[in-house]
């Protein structure tokens, strides 16, 4: 049970009695993170009237509410407080609301907003989805190259409450043209009367508007960035994307992933808050799709009718089979999936993948087959069977595994997303590809 749960009882005491003092000394010492997943158990309604009391605090708690949550409580706020939320907010979370809510509702409150927030507002609503542009929050810190440190300093004191982070400065030239980056430990480490231009690392790494955030965010991670810049065509300086954000990206990139890879639909709502039948549309459409498919093979054994009437003992293996492809396969796409969308492996690596993969399951077969072999002898079946069977299994877990490793990399230069490829849907087609093989190496030695 997390800290903050225990202090429900109290919580929903005070609201009731209307006890104000003793809910703010409640929330006094509890980060407001804390305070937004206690709130979380609360009507939507409560969860409003406590934010109103605590104004300022509110605002904090506000922010690290999810979005749906936060959508839901401003239904029963003002439009006045509404907009007060709205303008303290960090600018990157508060158009990610605003795409949450109504266009008429939207296009209510933009008049009532200071001209700044309208504007930046609007300007952050054109970015496409899952770009930087809509990632990024255009609170940053920059400054011209010819101010000193001292400066610099004196600025940067001046400016922080309103910024989403100093640690990173951006140097500028007057039109807004990123120049370089000056880290906040290498001006409180220089000399006072040294220029910005003789600190700033040149050539930052940067990206424009419209890249992909997944891209964004992997960058964060690999070089540990705190912030990334974010320029428009002309490299002009518009937007920063920070690592908190990047975060959330990475999680919400790999929970779609996991969610492909299990054969269901992205689902971005918490299971809890999911409405059921969303949830079952968008896991219906996957087993529709899988149990179409699932159909060939039926239609692969009855094709070998005759074959199973002369030796039935064959149907006794066919699970084994089936099931050694199914999870060779699941084994490949789940590692060439992952390492995908990590970049250790890239749409050209084909050949180098199925190389590896096929000699991975040339030898995965050979122990199988081996484990196969003994398995259908101590059952007693002919020699001709416990060949069989050893055979199919190097040749239907060679095959799973050369299938689970080639099908996302043919999605990803196609421009398709890997994790597409899912688990369950490699294992229907290799167990397609498993009856084949059984039956045939079965034909020729029966």
């Amino acid at each position: 049970m997390q800290i903050s749960k225990l202090f429900l009882p109290e919580v929903s005491q005070a609201i009731e009695s209307g006890d104000l003092e003793s809910l703010r000394a409640i929330f006094e010492d509890l980060h407001p993170s804390d305070v937004a997943e206690l709130l979380a158990e609360l009507s939507p309604e409560r969860i409003a009237a406590i934010v109103r009391i605590l104004r300022a605090p509110g605002i904090k708690v506000f922010e690290q509410l999810s979005l749906e949550v936060q959508a839901a409580v401003l239904k029963h706020l003002g439009r006045s407080e509404t907009v007060k939320i709205l303008e303290e907010m960090p600018s990157d979370d508060r158009v990610d609301l605003l795409k949450k809510l109504p266009d008429e509702t939207v296009d209510s409150l933009l008049p009532l907003m200071a001209q700044a927030d309208r504007d930046d507002v609007r300007k952050l609503l054109e970015y496409g989805e899952r770009t930087a542009g809509s990632l990024m929050t255009t609170e940053y810190a920059s400054l011209p190259a010819q101010i000193t440190v001292l400066e610099a300093l004196a600025t940067l004191r001046s400016i922080a409450p309103d910024r989403e982070t100093i640690y990173y400065v951006y140097v500028t030239d007057p039109n807004r043209h990123l120049l370089g980056t000056v880290s906040l430990r290498d001006l409180v480490t220089a000399k006072p009367i040294q220029k910005l231009e003789e600190l700033m690392q040149v050539n930052p790494i940067s990206f424009t508007v419209d890249t992909d955030q997944e891209e964004v965010a992997k960058a964060v991670a690999k070089y540990d960035f705190l912030a990334v810049p974010v320029v428009d065509k002309e490299r002009r300086l518009v937007g920063i994307v920070t690592h908190d954000d990047a975060l959330d990206v990475m999680v919400e990139e790999q929970t779609e992933d996991v969610q492909r890879m299990g054969a269901i639909e992205p689902v971005h709502e918490p299971y809890f808050r999911a409405k059921f039948w969303l949830l079952a549309q968008k896991r219906g459409l996957w087993l529709a799709l899988l149990f179409v498919s699932a159909s060939f093979t039926g239609t692969a054994l009855r094709f070998y009718h005759s074959t199973l009437e002369h030796a039935l003992t064959l149907a006794l293996f066919v699970p084994l089979i089936i099931s050694s492809g199914g999870n060779s396969g699941s084994q490949s796409v789940t590692l060439i999936t992952r390492g995908l969308a990590l970049g250790d492996i890239r749409g050209r690596d084909i050949l180098r993948v199925m190389m590896k993969e096929g000699m991975m399951g040339l030898v995965l077969g050979l122990f199988l087959g081996t484990l196969g072999f003994f398995r259908a002898w101590m059952w007693d079946s002919s020699y001709a069977i416990c060949f069989s069977v050893a055979l199919a299994l190097i040749g239907v877990v060679t095959a799973g595994s050369l299938i689970g490793a080639t099908l996302p990399l043919l999605f990803k230069r196609l421009g398709f997303d890997p994790a597409i490829m899912s688990s369950p849907f490699v294992a229907t087609i290799v167990d397609v590809t498993g009856i084949v093989i059984y039956f045939s190496v079965a034909q020729a030695l029966i």
